[in-house]
Order: structure tokens, then C-alpha cells, then sequence
């Protein structure tokens, strides 16, 4: 059996307003395998659908063997707090088959789009958001080296100030600003793999800070794109093809 590493994928980029309803009914398919709906299919397709086709935002889907193997979503909001200005780019989608995660051209394939990141919205300084669960904060605190919370002391003011701005205006009426949660939401299924000492200590970090998870409350996270990041995704890369 062939390496996650040496696994073949191939990469496809749509523009959410372009991108046609067959293929989007594939990445809608594909993220039920993952979840108990809370709600209909019908009002989650209509609502998976509107949230794909708005302004800014983009499909990275990767295919394997003739199927969508996995996806992520991004979209793209320039904002501008206290004679600073930022790009929070969110990750609202992220689903991946099993046998192709932590596959290297998932975990790359963003980068080349900085040229035109940077040609559109100026030179910013970029922070990736997202609303997670306990496996996508695993996921993603490996793949960064740390995020940041609402809750901590150690998020910086003016980050906690942009980013809770943001959570408020994307949850609506599910923001929980007392408990900075963002209810009603579907709960993903877990791993099924025993988890490792390091997966185990993210994951009771994540627990702590949303002890409600298995109830439909998701935790907003905000990740800084600097040369850390840059260093942490390329070593962990490494760390994966050398394992083979």
C-alpha cells in the first residue's frame, strides 16, 4: 500500500460564485460522512450552497483515484481596526478522507496563491480562522504550532478585538458571548484511531477551553501566518515524507 505521502492527488481550485452544483454536491456528500446533521439535509444543502457561493471565497478539493478525496474553503476579509489592517482569511470547510490526511499537497496547496493575495489586498498581515471541534483543533495547532482563542489572556487585545468582531458578525444569533461558543452547530465524528500523547494533550486543551463540544458548541480559533507558521507547516511536511 502506497504512503499517504506518495498517494496521487490531484488539485482542483474553484471560485465559489463559478463553481457548478454537481461538484459542490460532491463536497456537501463528502462532509455528511463526517457529521450528525443537526437540521435537514435540505436546509443544509441550502445553507452549505450560500455559504460557498458568497463573494471571496474559493474550493480547494483534491482528487484521488477518479474521487474527491478531501476539501478545504477559504474566504477572504480585509479588515481594518485602530489605524491597522489585516486579512482574516476563513477556513469554514475542512474535510479530508482518512487515508489522505496530512497528505503534503493538502497542506501546501494554499502558497501559491500569495502572489495573488498580496497583488489584490496589499501587504497585510494574514491570520487564518477558524470554528472548531476537538479533531480540526488538533489538526490545526499541529499544522501551525499554536492558535489563538478568545478565552486566553494570551491572545494579544487587538487580534481578540478584530477576530470576536468577526465571529459575532459570521454566527449571528448562535454567537455565545459569554462563553465565547458558537452554539448549533453540527458535531463532527471523531477519530477512530488511538490517539498519541501529543494528539491527547491538544485534545484535553481543547476540552477545556469547550467542555460543551459534544453538544454542538464550536470554538473560534485564530491562527498568525508568519515566518513560524511558515516553518512549522514545512517541518511537519518533512517530518511526513520522511516517514514515508
Amino acid at each position: 500500500m502506497l504512503s499517504k505521502a506518495k498517494r496521487k492527488l490531484d488539485t482542483r481550485v474553484f471560485n465559489g460564485k463559478d463553481i457548478d452544483d454537481k461538484t459542490l454536491r460532491q463536497c456537501w456528500s463528502l462532509r455528511l460522512d463526517f457529521l450528525q446533521l443537526k437540521i435537514s439535509e435540505a436546509e443544509d444543502w441550502n445553507k452549505f450552497r450560500s455559504i460557498l457561493k458568497k463573494d471571496n471565497t474559493l474550493i480547494f478539493s483534491f482528487w484521488g483515484e477518479g474521487v474527491l478525496q478531501g476539501y478545504f474553503t477559504f474566504a477572504f476579509n480585509p479588515v481594518e481596526h485602530a489605524g491597522r489592517k489585516a486579512l482574516l482569511v476563513h477556513s469554514k470547510y475542512y474535510y479530508v478522507r482518512p487515508a489522505y490526511r496530512g497528505h503534503s499537497k493538502i497542506t501546501t496547496a494554499a502558497w501559491r496563491l500569495l502572489p495573488g493575495i498580496i497583488w489584490r489586498y496589499g501587504f497585510r498581515q494574514m491570520y487564518f480562522a477558524a470554528f472548531s471541534f476537538p479533531t480540526s483543533y488538533v489538526s490545526l495547532s499541529r499544522t501551525f504550532g499554536r492558535v489563538m482563542t478568545l478565552q486566553s489572556s494570551e491572545t494579544p487585545d487587538w487580534e481578540k478585538s478584530v477576530f470576536q468582531a468577526f465571529v459575532a458578525e459570521q454566527s449571528g444569533a448562535d454567537w455565545d458571548e459569554q462563553a465565547q461558543l458558537i452554539r448549533h452547530q453540527n458535531v463532527p465524528f471523531g477519530e477512530d484511531k488511538p490517539p498519541s500523547a501529543s494528539v491527547k494533550k491538544l485534545r484535553s486543551e481543547y476540552e477545556s477551553l469547550n467542555p460543551e463540544w459534544a453538544e454542538g458548541a464550536s470554538l473560534p480559533i485564530l491562527m498568525k501566518f508568519d515566518w513560524q507558521t511558515i516553518k512549522s507547516v514545512l517541518g511537519n511536511n518533512f517530518r511526513r515524507m520522511s516517514r514515508g
